[in-house]
């Protein structure tokens, strides 16, 4: 796998998992504003296995990756949310790296 697409693919699961952790913050607070912190923390934890995976030699062949997280945003999350589009953003990155 080229360097250039695992790097790409750990920054982007960083950013979403910086987002994830806002938001759970948020929600701690009574404030959040994206899906529910259960949620929120099954989603964290499929980025925080992606980036495990990338980061070792243990990366499984794309048919047997983990996925998911992409259609639960998609069907329940608002289009235009912000979080959802880098949490869309990692796993497209690991699916492809």
């Amino acid at each position: 796998m080229p360097e250039s697409a695992l790097r790409k693919a750990l920054t982007a699961i960083g950013q979403a998992l910086s987002g994830i952790d806002e938001d759970l913050e948020r929600h701690a607070a009574g404030q959040g504003n994206v899906s529910s912190p259960e949620q929120l923390s099954e989603i964290r934890n499929q980025l925080t296995q992606m980036a495990s995976q990338l980061s070792s030699s243990q990366l499984p062949p794309r048919e047997q990756r983990l996925r998911g997280a992409s259609r639960v945003i998609t069907d329940s999350w608002s289009s235009d949310n912000p979080l959802g589009s880098k949490i869309l953003e990692a796993e497209r990155l690991y699916l492809k790296a």
